[in-house]
């Protein structure tokens, strides 16, 4: 039986967890072998990503067994809240290699020993498989967008620069002798520094925002419009629209005022048409229309 999405989802987080589990033992091998600063920072930003991951997977478990006569409208809020701890593990990470990114520039060493080649071959291996998780989930976050998705998306990315500039330190460091490949250690950290801060900024803030009920982009606002537009001869008021996101899920609620004169069955058959119709354009959507009854302000 083929996967769902959800469950293809559920399994890239899987495979990056067990991923995340074996690397972070041979990078503390590696550590303890080596000299490197950006092996010491990829050691707590392994160790906060196999967390983090880790809490991706669990989220997706519990999405899958979606209780929904426990919680009427779903747990897609767990996403934004996931989402928004994985964007404080990486915020964790950025202060602790910033630390270690200063320290180092203050006393520059040459990086050596087992533990660099070790290293090499970590990085070579662990980046591929990262970099293959990251193209999954990209997928993933094509065909489903979710927040959940979107931080597995943004985590393995991080995972799959800090594994390239890791190999590019090393071998660098390796093959030439100049003084100024002293500062290939912590330069390689402070890209993996940059890239950390603008995923957790984006995650962080996005979060929240759906954390808020935050409404529909104009884009989907416009498609409300255009449905609202060619019913418009059909309902005698607007009251209003609000929206807002739970996970991927979008829900919608439009209150609409009838002529009380109409036939009930007349009016069903309007309703059904804008929801199926707005369904059909924004998806994940549930949209539900409350009538009420209005009677049209006579012409004079």
């Amino acid at each position: 039986m083929p996967l769902t999405e959800r469950e293809s989802t559920e399994r890239t987080a899987l495979i990056g967890v067990v991923t995340c589990g074996a690397g972070l033992l041979l990078i503390v091998i590696s550590v303890i072998f080596s000299n490197s600063l950006v092996q010491m920072a990829d050691l707590f930003n392994s160790f906060l990503q196999f967390v983090a991951i880790g809490l991706s997977w669990l989220t997706l478990r519990t999405l899958r067994k979606d209780n929904r006569a426990l919680f009427n409208y779903g747990l897609g809020k767990i996403e934004n809240i996931a989402s928004l701890f994985i964007g404080g593990f990486m915020l964790i990470s950025v202060l602790i290699m910033t630390a270690l990114i200063g320290y180092r520039l203050m006393h520059l060493v040459r990086i050596h020993g087992f533990g660099v080649w070790l290293g090499i071959a970590c990085t070579l291996v662990f980046g591929s498989i990262n970099a293959w998780l990251w193209v999954k989930s990209l997928r993933h976050k094509r065909l489903a967008p979710s927040p959940i998705v979107d931080a597995q998306c943004r985590l393995f990315a991080v995972k799959t620069v800090s594994n390239f500039c890791m190999f590019a330190t090393f071998v660098l460091s390796l093959s030439l002798d100049y003084r100024w490949t002293l500062y290939l250690d912590p330069l390689a950290s402070g890209i993996t520094v940059g890239f950390m801060i603008q995923s957790a900024w984006k995650l962080t803030r996005h979060s929240i925002h759906d954390l808020l009920d935050r409404s529909l982009e104009e884009p989907l606002q416009i498609l409300i419009n255009r449905q609202l537009a060619a019913f418009f001869d059909q309902y005698t008021a607007l009251d209003g629209v609000r929206s807002r996101y739970s996970g991927q899920n979008v829900f919608i609620e439009i209150f609409l005022g009838f002529d009380p004169r109409r036939p009930l069955a007349e009016i069903q058959e309007t309703i059904d048409a804008i929801r199926r119709n707005l369904e059909a354009e924004i998806p994940h959507a549930e949209v539900l229309v409350i009538p009420r009854a209005h009677s049209a302000p006579s012409a004079r």
